[in-house]
């Protein structure tokens, strides 16, 4: 028992004087703290770099997810292009690329009753430059066009109130004319041309029960044709109706009139009726109009078409015949076009095209030709 207590009395001493060996003199422990200092302020700068790197990732971050938030936020984007290759026997016609569409539409549901809808065309891939001395145009290719550009007021399915320029509410081809979902690229003779292919104004669409069948109707008042965008040149408005019966399942009529005063001051009338059938893969759809002009007499152009299509899984076949005649008291004045076509879907949004034409003319001076397309459509999105 002595023997551990002086053990334990002699380890405090020996700490002591191990400490006292060890210590480092008065000059090295303030080296020692300066180098201590150092390193912590080289840390905080370190630290502080780190940070400011850290808060500028984070802010230019932020910036590009809040751009792109915004962007998805504020508009839903589809469309649809097309490219072709067409062999032509038609008179001072070459053989031909041609890149024919791209088309963007832009939607956005703003509020629950409201919604902005804009098609943008891109035909034949336009390229516009400029002469920045006098701001004049120096070479232009192509078209670009707003083809649709409308706010809607929809309180319920049923109707809709649309105030901007829409497609010519007449027929069928304007509502199903869409590359991806037609078996042809070229349209009906008489399209764009016996009624307008668009109109700035007001339409008012409603749909109502008749008798157990559907009724779907448009009324429009407009500027008129030759008029698109800011100026209206004349004081007249055209003005037009488009009505389609849902007879039986499957079946379809109905019919379209559009009157207007031009910029020459005709007085331009145009009527149309159409008939759409649909049985299993098969697809009947005809359409007639004409339009009746009173100038130089008065006389009328008129038009009609019937095809005929088969869609049997990713294939389809369609045959249309086409017929347009510019002035009735004209006698030789008619063009006819037969056509022919084949459709492989490749997916559901991307479509392989073959076409025939046979174009005929009644006047002996133009010349009969055959045509042929060879086109891949893609769609981009819900049309």
């Amino acid at each position: 028992m002595r023997r551990s207590a002086k053990t334990a009395g002699l380890l405090p001493l020996t700490i002591m004087c191990l400490f006292w060996l060890t210590a480092p003199g008065p000059a090295a422990a303030e080296d020692r703290l300066d180098h201590l200092e150092q390193e912590i302020e080289e840390l905080k700068k370190e630290n502080s770099e780190i940070k400011k790197r850290v808060n500028d990732a984070e802010t230019e971050g932020e910036e590009t997810r809040h751009s792109l938030g915004l962007l998805s936020k504020l508009v839903d984007v589809s469309g649809y292009a097309d490219a072709e290759f067409v062999f032509t026997g038609q008179e001072d016609e070459n053989n031909k690329f041609r890149i024919r569409h791209l088309s963007l539409f832009f939607t956005k549901d703003i509020q629950k009753e409201w919604k902005l809808f804009t098609e943008v065309e891109f035909e034949d891939a336009p390229r516009i430059e400029s002469n920045p001395a006098n701001d004049t145009v120096s070479k232009s290719q192509g078209t670009l066009f707003v083809e649709q550009m409308y706010i809607e007021y929809h309180p319920t399915t049923s109707w809709d109130l649309r105030v901007g320029r829409f497609l010519t509410p007449a027929g069928i081809w304007p509502i199903y004319h869409y590359p991806p979902y037609v078996p042809t690229q070229t349209s009906p003779l008489f399209y764009k041309v016996i009624f307008p292919e668009v109109s700035d104004g007001l339409l008012l669409r409603n749909s109502f029960t008749v008798l157990d069948s559907a009724l779907d109707t448009h009324l429009f008042a407009a500027n008129g044709s030759g008029n698109p965008g800011k100026t209206d040149r004349n004081q007249n408005k055209g003005a037009g109706a488009r009505v389609n019966l849902g007879i039986l399942n499957g079946l379809s009529m109905g019919a379209s009139f559009y009157g207007e005063k031009d910029n020459q001051d005709i007085r331009r009338s145009s009527y149309g009726a159409h008939l759409l059938y649909s049985l299993a893969g098969l697809r009947l759809q005809t359409e007639f109009a004409f339009r009746h002009n009173n100038a130089s007499g008065g006389f009328n152009d008129r038009g009609l078409y019937a095809q005929l299509s088969y869609d049997l899984n990713s294939w389809e076949i369609a045959g249309r015949a086409d017929w347009y005649d510019r002035n009735d008291k004209v006698s030789k004045d008619a063009h006819y076009r037969y056509t022919g076509a084949l459709n492989y879907h490749f997916a559901h949004n991307v479509v392989g095209k073959a076409e025939y034409n046979r174009n005929e003319f009644d006047d002996p001076f133009i010349k009969d030709y055959n045509e042929v397309i060879m086109a891949i459509v893609v769609a981009i999105g819900d049309l």
